[in-house]
């Protein structure tokens, strides 16, 4: 079973910030809404381009993909919009403290 590790603090992300992580040799996208933090591929799924280079809404909870538009909402991994039609992946977070935890396999 996956683990929760931690990828970053509370102090990493400003509130509608974004920012990639490393982990284990994959790229995981964090977002930031208010006080609810999202943990996403940082992959798009139509072709390689990094989300967290893209546009984040934390508004709508979406982020588009900087090479072709997709959009993707992040609580999810569903893409909103062609040319994505496959989801990203999503994992689950806690902050304990300062800290932000996320389950990554």
């Amino acid at each position: 079973m996956a683990e929760f590790v931690k990828l970053a603090t509370i102090h990493d992300l400003p509130d509608g910030g974004m920012r990639a992580v490393e982990y284990n040799g994959r790229r995981i996208a964090l977002f930031r809404a208010g006080t609810t933090i999202y943990a996403t591929d940082d992959i798009c799924s139509h072709a390689y381009a990094e989300l967290s280079e893209g546009f984040f809404d934390p508004d709508d909870h979406t982020v588009e993909c900087p090479l072709h538009g997709s959009r993707f909402d992040v609580r999810t991994g569903r893409p909103l919009t062609l040319p994505a039609f496959a989801p990203i992946e999503v994992f689950e977070v806690q902050v304990q403290g300062d800290d932000v935890l996320v389950r990554v396999a």
